[in-house]
């Protein structure tokens, strides 16, 4: 059965054209794609170039602009507009697939909405050779994935190693989105692939997760995922009180999402006391401090983080 479905693959690209080429042609000869979808958001080198000169080049790929540089949200919807396929996929700028992995997806399709793999990850520079699972043997594979181990693989602890699965890139039965009227949050620059699997989950979507065969992200020191705005990080919150209000979500899902926005607020409230810290705005520096009692200990910790550091540095001068 599988056999027959086809996979479209929206790559949102932003001044990528050291990697772009490598995404593109990682997928643009395996069968089991018909489609893929660049979305150039406005970038400022040559990404645009070499989006058209494999559009030339392919009958399978299809290149579009933002028109005004709006973050991968925008992109992807765009692409979205234009998904035509059984499946549709992200696969980021700088990323890449490894031959047979879709096809190892779609074979395990039959009764899923969303299925995904374990992630490779290759540090900037190394060599493929050096690359590392994301879950590895933590995980038993394959497994069905609930709302619930969503939500929680999503709230960092500390001194445990990122394991979110709101990093996978599951491919996605199309006409479950086009049904239940889904796409990215355009507001959202960072966590719009958690925000949109968490909304799939909540609405029926059923989420099987195998082994890592082929997606290899590569990770970057000043990448998004490492380096947040305020106001990204507010919008990341603010999206788990809004899905708790608007989902159908059970009690213990809804106690998960708060737990996952007071997990980021802590950082939004660190960055307001610094930052008024600096400014000698007292009051909005207390403000920050008391906002919670989470609040309160991840700052306290944050400063002792800060005068060891300050400290080591001064001993080491």
């Amino acid at each position: 059965m599988f056999k027959n479905q086809k996979v479209a693959v929206i790559i949102a690209a932003y001044n990528a054209d050291k990697t772009l080429a490598r995404a593109i042609e990682s997928v643009i000869d395996d069968e089991c794609v018909a489609q893929v979808i660049v979305v150039d958001d406005c970038s400022t080198d040559t990404t645009m170039d070499i989006a058209k000169h494999y559009q030339n080049l392919h009958d399978k790929v299809t290149v579009y602009s933002t028109g005004a540089n709006s973050g991968p949200s925008k992109a992807r919807n765009i692409a979205l507009q234009h998904c035509t396929s059984d499946w549709v996929t992200v696969l980021d700028s700088d990323d890449f697939i490894e031959a047979g992995r879709y096809q190892k997806l779609l074979a395990n399709s039959d009764g899923y909405q969303l299925v995904a793999d374990d992630q490779y990850r290759v540090i900037e520079g190394q060599p493929l050779s050096t690359k590392t699972e994301m879950m590895g043997k933590s995980y038993h594979f394959p497994r069905d994935i609930r709302l619930s181990e969503f939500i929680v693989s999503n709230i960092s602890q500390k001194g445990k190693d990122r394991q979110e699965l709101g990093f996978i890139k599951p491919i996605i039965k199309r006409d479950f989105l086009v049904k239940n009227k889904l796409a990215y949050q355009e507001s959202m620059r960072l966590g719009e692939d958690y925000e949109l699997y968490c909304r799939c989950l909540a609405l029926g979507a059923k989420l099987k997760l195998i082994e890592a065969c082929g997606y290899v992200a590569l990770v970057r020191e000043n990448s998004l995922s490492g380096n947040h705005s305020l106001h990204d990080l507010i919008q990341l919150r603010d999206c788990d009180y809004n899905m708790t209000l608007s989902l159908p979500v059970s009690v213990e899902e809804s106690q998960l999402l708060r737990q996952h926005a007071d997990s980021i607020n802590v950082k939004i409230q660190w960055i307001e006391f610094y930052t008024s810290l600096k400014n000698l705005k007292v009051a909005s520096s207390l403000k920050a401090l008391f906002n919670s009692f989470s609040a309160l200990i991840y700052i306290i910790g944050q400063l002792k983080n800060e005068f060891i550091k300050r400290v080591v540095k001064r001993t080491a001068n």
